[in-house]
């Protein structure tokens, strides 16, 4: 089974080929957000294809997205344009006049985004090769910066064959750059920051298994995907009623459940309504930052300290150092320490990808009680380091 990257390696990888003006075909399974990664490279492209396109184009230029999809394209006609009839030196002849899509990807650079390619019929699919290959069709040829982009769900990793795909013959295949996406739990939740309903995100963040299905689907049966997250939150941020509310007996309304089966399956909707309902004694980053709901925290067992975690390290506030008073990071530095040894090692890996310079201020923080000798937190991390028994009590 082939394995796949991140959409985080993604951005780090694809900019190699894309300087090659070589055309890229991702794979992967549906509603993971592969067009959504299309679209983040449109203000990125500039800076990627270096000095003499910024000094034409500008640093700022912005590429369209030019997007098709594959699979709606009838014919040929769809791709190479309608035969257009003219008188030449040779006599009466006939030309065809591009699509208003492909003149622009000639005329201007943008990003030529083919969805679905594998739905195509074989017609398109022949059409477009000579696209990836010769980047020109009937004898129209795009704009030297023009990106190709497609997406499509089949591939070597689809071992069950969920999906009805056309598969590329050889020759076609070997037109493109392959890769399989397999996005992170951090690249959505990253993404769903300010994109979706935060109760959903804090859910995922401790509930990641009911992110999306990975098995083999039983038919006509609902799922959890990225995408049907996504749709789920619109639902529930348009409503009338505020659907994430306890009545008067702690009770959130059966209709959070039904709308949610309907988007992200049976499972997904007990658990998360039932997430809803304890809601109110979550404890939030802010928390953590201010130093409040200590009795909560002090309780927490292994799993709520991991996704506590996560939320800290991926959270905009600890991201932005001029945000964090030296009280907030006091106090995220005493929560570290109150977790387990192996947990505050993850922990301090954690913050410090996510934000050298706050971690390099919470080294020298006094983490001791009052009374005692003076003891940091950099004590204590360099104390784990270098404890093979992990005992906290003596590392302290």
């Amino acid at each position: 089974m082939t394995t796949g990257i991140s959409f985080q390696q993604f951005n780090r990888i694809a900019p190699h080929v894309i300087r090659s003006r070589k055309p890229i075909m991702g794979h992967g399974r549906h509603g993971v957000g592969k067009s959504e990664i299309v679209y983040q490279l449109a203000d990125k492209l500039a800076l990627i294809l270096g000095d003499k396109f910024t000094n034409e184009w500008g640093k700022d230029y912005i590429f369209p997205i030019v997007e098709r999809r594959a699979s709606q394209m009838a014919d040929t006609g769809d791709v190479i344009g309608v035969p257009e009839p003219e008188v030449s030196q040779f006599g009466r002849v006939t030309n065809f006049a591009p699509m208003a899509w492909f003149a622009q990807a000639c005329s201007q650079p943008c990003i030529l985004f083919f969805d679905e390619v594998d739905r195509a019929n074989n017609d398109v699919g022949q059409a477009i090769m000579e696209l990836t290959d010769s980047r020109k069709i009937a004898g129209h040829y795009l704009h030297p910066d023009t990106i190709v982009v497609a997406m499509v769900n089949g591939g070597s990793y689809d071992e069950g064959n969920s999906y009805q795909v056309r598969e590329l013959d050889p020759a076609e295949y070997d037109r493109w750059w392959h890769v399989t996406l397999e996005p992170s739990v951090e690249d959505w939740t990253t993404w769903a920051q300010g994109n979706v309903n935060p109760v959903i995100v804090e859910f995922i963040t401790h509930n990641k298994e009911h992110l999306e299905f990975k098995g083999e689907p039983e038919p006509n049966k609902v799922y959890p995907s990225r995408r049907s997250w996504a749709h789920f939150s619109k639902c529930i941020d348009l409503c009338e009623s505020d659907l994430l509310s306890s009545d008067e007996k702690g009770k959130v309304s059966m209709d959070l459940y039904y709308i949610g089966e309907g988007y992200v399956g049976q499972e997904a909707a007990i658990k998360f309504r039932d997430f809803v309902e304890k809601y109110d004694a979550q404890v939030t980053v802010k928390d953590i930052f201010e130093g409040k709901r200590q009795e909560i925290v002090s309780a927490f067992g292994i799993n709520e300290s991991n996704g506590m975690i996560d939320k800290i390290s991926t959270s905009d506030l600890f991201k932005e150092p001029a945000k964090l008073s030296s009280e907030e990071i006091q106090n995220v530095a005493n929560f570290v320490v109150s977790i387990s040894p192996e947990l505050a090692m993850k922990a301090w890996e954690s913050l410090c990808r996510a934000n050298g310079d706050v971690i390099a201020e919470m080294w020298s923080i006094n983490i001791s009680p009052k009374g005692e000798d003076n003891k940091t937190f950099g004590n204590y991390i360099a104390g784990i380091v270098g404890n093979n028994d992990g005992d906290k009590s003596e590392e302290i």
